[in-house]
Formats: C-alpha cells, sequence, structure tokens
C-alpha cells in the first residue's frame, strides 16, 4: 500500500543561474507540517521546462541561523581562494 504523501507548500525565494541549462533554487517548503529552506540544483528539459534532480539540500528553519553561521564564516575563507587563484 502507498504511503499518504502529503502536498507540499512551497514558496520560490531566489533562483542563481549556474549556466550551461543548470540553476540552483532557493525555496521555502513544507513538508509533513515542518517547514524547510530547501537549496536544490535544477536542469532544463529539452522542452525548457526546469526540473529538480536529486541534488540539494532540506534543512529545517529551525537552522536556518546556524547555516547563516557557517556561510558567514566561510566567506573570508572564500576570499582568500579567490586571491590565490587571481595572483
Amino acid at each position: 500500500m502507498a504511503e499518504n504523501v502529503q502536498p507540499t507548500d512551497e514558496e520560490l525565494i531566489k533562483v542563481i543561474d549556474k549556466g550551461a541549462g543548470g540553476r540552483i533554487h532557493v525555496r521555502l517548503s513544507r513538508f509533513r507540517d515542518r517547514d524547510y529552506l530547501d537549496i536544490r540544483n535544477f536542469y532544463e528539459t529539452d522542452e525548457g521546462e526546469w526540473k529538480p534532480t536529486r541534488k540539494g539540500i532540506a534543512i529545517p528553519v529551525e537552522l536556518y541561523d546556524e547555516l547563516l553561521d557557517a556561510l558567514t564564516a566561510a566567506k573570508p575563507k572564500i576570499e582568500e581562494r579567490s586571491k590565490g587563484k587571481a595572483e
């Protein structure tokens, strides 16, 4: 017997173009009465429709502040590596 799957509420926050027929969608979604920040790769079909891939992560919104702290901590490291490539 198939599991009763609840529909999801989704709100698209931002689309990030990766080029070459790919992009990243940042969405707020709800699954089983829990909210998530979903960051997922999408690809473009031959018909021009954007479809999600399995590559991505759904983070409970309760962890948003921790994720933001981690991304903020990563910024100086990213800038340092970018400088190294420019030289």
